[in-house]
C-alpha cells in the first residue's frame, strides 16, 4: 500500500514495524484509555485492519530489520484477516479495540499478544503459535475459537472477561498447549469453556476463576491430558465442571471452590485419572459430584467439604480406585447420599467427624468396598440414614466408636457378609435402627452393652473374640435382640467362645438359654416335653437338678412309707424286712431292682404315691438320658 494512502498514525505504525518499535497511542489517562471508553477515542487512534495485515505479511530483508508489530491503545477498524497465512513476526496488540473478530484460522505465527484488548470474538481454529498466545485481561464478547490450535508455549486467559452467554465462550477442542494454560487471577467467563481432548504439556491453572453456564458445561475438560497438574482453587462456578476420562499426571485440586449445578452434576469426574491425588477439601457444591470409576493416586481429599444434593446422590464414587488414603473428615457435611459401591482404597478411609444427612435413604452406600487398612466412622461421625457395608472388606479395623447412627424404624447399619479383623461397635449412644451383621466374619468384635441396638441381626455371624467378655447373664440379652428369634449357631458360637476362655458354666448357661428360646418355636406337645426337660435336668446342662428331684422324691417316699403307712407284704413270711428308703429308691429307679418293690403291695393313697414315684422315675431317667446325650453331642 503506497505510503500516501496511509493516515499519519498508520505511517507511524509502518515505520515502527520494520524497526520492531512500539507505537503507543494511549493518552495516559487511566479511564480514557480503557477499551470500554473506545467510542470517545479520536481518529488519531484508529488503524485499519487491512493495513495491519499488509504490514504483517510484508517482507523485511534488510540487515537492520528487526520486524515486529507492537501497537498499544489503538482502535482496529475492519476485519483483521490472516487466515491460512504465515506471519513471520511477533504480533502484540495490547489495550486495543477490534470492530470485528480477528480471523487467524489455520494461520501460523511466532507470538500473539492481545493483552488488555477488547474483541467481539477470535477465530483461530487450527492456529499454530510457536510461542505464547496471550489473551490476558481481555474483554471478549463472542466466541474464542481455538479448536485444534497448537500453541508451543503458554496460553494465557488470566484476568480475562469472556462473554458469550448461551454458547461457547471458549471452544478449544483438541487444543495442544506445550506449556501452561493459565486462566487465573479473576478470569470471568459467561458461557461454556470447552477443552475436550485438549493436551497441556505443563499445568492448567484456574485459581480464582469465575465460570458461569447455568445448566450447561461451565468447564468441559473431558478426555484432557495434563502433564503437571490441574489447579482450580477458589473457583466460583455455575454449571457443570467435567473432567470425564481426563488424565492428569499430577494433582487435581478444587480446594475451596464453590460449584453450583442444582439438579445436575456439579463435578463430573467419571473415569478421571489423577495420578497425584484429587483434592476436594473445603469445596461447596450444589448438585452431584461424580468420580465413578476414577483412578486416583496417593489420596482423595474431602476434608471440610460441603456437598449438597438433598434426596439424591451427593458423591457418586462407585468403582473408584484410590491408590492411597481417602480422607473425609474435619467437618465434612453431606446432604444426600455418598455412594462408594465396589470402590477400592488401598490405604485407610477416614470419616472422623463427618456429618451425613439423608433421612429416609442411604447416607453411605459402600457395598463391596475394599479398604486396605482402617475404615473410621468414629469420633463424632454422624449419619441420618442408612450405612450400607454389605460384602465390604476392611484390612484391619472398622471403627464406630463415638459415632451417631440415626435411622429410626429402618436399617441403621448393614454389614452383611462384612470381613474385618476388628469391628469396634461402640457408638456415642444407642443406635436408632436395626444393625445387620448376618454372615459377617469378624476377628475381634468390640461392643458396649449400654448402647446395644434394639434389633441386631446375627444369623451366620462369626467372630473369634468378644470384647468385653461379659458373663452369659448379660450376653444372652445381646443374642435375644435378633428379630429372627432363635438362631442355633448364635448360641453355639457364644458357648464355644466361653469354652475357649475356660468358662464352662457360662457356656452351659448359653446353650440352656438357646434351648429355652427354641422351645417357643415348637408345637404344644414338644413344648410340654421341653418344659419337662427344663424343669428336671435343664436340658442336660443342669444334672444336679435331677439329683435334687430324686432326693426330694426319695425323701417323700421314705417318710410316707416309713412313718405314715407301711405297705403290707405281698406274701407273708416270704417278704424281706421292709426298708422305706430302699423301697422308695426301688420305685424311682426303673432299671435297678433291690427286691423291695416286688415284695410289698401298697394300697389306697400310698398305691397312687407308688405309681407317681414309678412314673417320675421313668421321666427323670428319660430326660436325664436325653439331656446328657445332647450335652455330650454339643461338647
Amino acid at each position: 500500500m503506497p505510503n500516501a494512502e496511509l493516515t499519519p498514525v498508520e505511517q507511524a505504525v509502518a515505520a515502527a514495524v520494520r524497526r520492531g518499535q512500539a507505537v503507543d497511542l494511549r493518552s495516559g489517562g487511566p479511564v480514557h484509555d480503557l477499551p470500554a471508553d473506545a467510542a470517545a477515542w479520536g481518529p488519531d487512534r484508529s488503524v485499519r485492519a487491512e493495513v495491519l495485515a499488509e504490514l504483517l505479511l510484508g517482507e523485511y530483508t534488510e540487515p537492520a530489520d528487526k520486524p515486529s508489530l507492537r501497537l498499544y491503545g489503538a482502535r482496529i477498524t475492519g476485519l483483521l484477516h490472516l487466515a491460512f497465512r504465515e506471519i513471520d513476526l511477533p504480533l502484540m496488540l495490547r489495550g486495543c479495540v477490534f470492530d470485528q473478530a480477528p480471523d487467524l484460522y489455520q494461520a501460523r505465527t511466532s507470538f500473539l499478544d492481545f493483552t488488555g484488548s477488547r474483541l467481539p470474538g477470535l477465530v483461530a481454529s487450527n492456529l499454530q503459535v510457536e510461542g505464547d498466545l496471550r489473551l490476558t485481561d481481555c474483554h471478549v464478547t463472542g466466541e474464542v475459537r481455538l479448536r485444534s490450535a497448537r500453541i508451543s508455549s503458554n496460553l494465557s486467559l488470566s484476568g480475562a472477561r469472556l462473554e458469550h452467554p448461551g454458547g461457547a465462550a471458549v471452544n478449544a477442542e483438541h487444543l495442544d498447549v506445550g506449556s501452561n494454560l493459565l486462566a487465573r487471577d479473576g478470569l470471568t467467563c459467561d458461557g461454556e469453556v470447552i477443552l475436550t481432548a485438549a493436551r497441556v504439556g505443563a499445568a492448567v491453572n484456574l485459581d480464582g476463576a469465575r465460570l458461569r453456564a447455568p445448566g450447561g458445561l461451565a468447564f468441559g475438560g473431558s478426555n484432557m491430558a495434563v502433564q503437571v497438574g490441574l489447579f482450580a482453587r477458589r473457583m466460583d462456578v455455575e454449571g457443570e465442571v467435567s473432567l470425564r476420562f481426563a488424565r492428569v499426571a499430577g494433582p487435581v485440586t478444587l480446594r475451596r471452590s464453590r460449584l453450583r449445578n442444582p439438579g445436575g452434576l456439579a463435578v463430573h469426574g467419571g473415569g478421571l485419572i489423577a495420578e497425584n491425588g484429587l483434592f476436594l477439601s473445603l469445596i461447596e457444591t450444589e448438585g452431584a459430584v461424580r468420580v465413578a470409576s476414577a483412578v486416583i493416586g496417593r489420596t482423595l481429599h474431602l476434608n471440610g467439604a460441603h456437598l449438597s444434593n438433598p434426596g439424591g446422590v451427593a458423591l457418586a464414587g462407585d468403582g473408584v480406585v484410590v491408590d492411597g488414603s481417602l480422607t473425609a473428615r474435619e467437618g465434612l457435611t453431606v446432604e444426600g447420599e455418598i455412594s462408594l459401591l465396589d470402590a477400592s482404597v488401598s490405604g485407610a478411609a477416614h470419616f472422623e467427624g463427618a456429618r451425613l444427612v439423608n433421612p429416609g435413604g442411604a447416607a453411605l452406600s459402600a457395598n463391596g468396598i475394599t479398604v486396605g487398612k482402617v475404615l473410621n466412622l468414629c469420633d463424632g461421625f454422624s449419619a441420618q440414614g442408612r450405612i450400607r457395608l454389605t460384602n465390604a472388606r476392611v484390612g484391619s479395623r472398622l471403627c464406630l466408636i463415638g459415632a451417631t447412627l440415626d435411622s429410626p424404624g429402618g436399617e441403621a447399619l448393614k454389614c452383611r457378609l462384612l470381613e474385618v479383623q476388628e469391628l469396634a461397635l461402640r457408638p456415642a449412644g444407642p443406635v436408632a435402627g436395626r444393625v445387620d451383621l448376618r454372615h459377617a466374619r469378624i476377628g475381634v468384635l468390640q461392643d458396649d452393652a449400654a448402647v446395644w441396638p434394639d434389633e441386631l441381626c446375627m444369623d451366620g455371624l462369626s467372630y473369634e473374640v468378644l470384647e468385653p467378655m461379659l458373663p452369659a447373664s448379660e450376653r444372652l440379652d445381646w443374642l435375644r435382640r435378633d428379630p429372627g428369634g432363635y438362631l442355633p449357631n448364635a448360641y453355639e458360637q457364644l458357648a464355644a467362645t466361653y469354652r475357649r476362655l475356660g468358662s464352662e458354666a457360662d457356656a452351659r448357661d448359653t446353650l440352656l438359654a438357646g434351648q429355652q428360646q427354641r422351645r417357643a418355636t415348637l408345637p404344644w406337645y414338644a413344648r410340654f416335653w421341653g418344659h419337662l426337660q427344663d424343669v428336671t435336668v435343664g436340658y442336660g446342662f443342669r444334672p444336679l437338678r435331677a439329683a435334687g428331684w430324686l432326693a426330694a422324691l426319695l425323701a417323700v417316699g421314705t417318710v410316707v412309707f416309713g412313718v405314715v403307712a407301711e405297705p403290707p407284704p405281698l406274701k407273708r413270711g416270704e417278704a424281706p424286712e421292709f426298708n422305706p428308703l430302699m423301697y422308695s429308691l426301688d420305685l424311682l429307679l426303673p432299671i435297678i431292682d433291690f427286691g423291695q418293690e416286688k415284695a410289698f403291695n401298697p394300697g389306697g393313697g400310698t398305691q397312687w404315691l407308688a405309681y407317681g414315684l414309678i412314673a417320675a422315675g421313668w421321666v427323670l431317667a428319660t430326660t436325664i438320658a436325653a439331656g446328657l446325650t445332647r450335652s455330650l453331642r454339643r461338647t
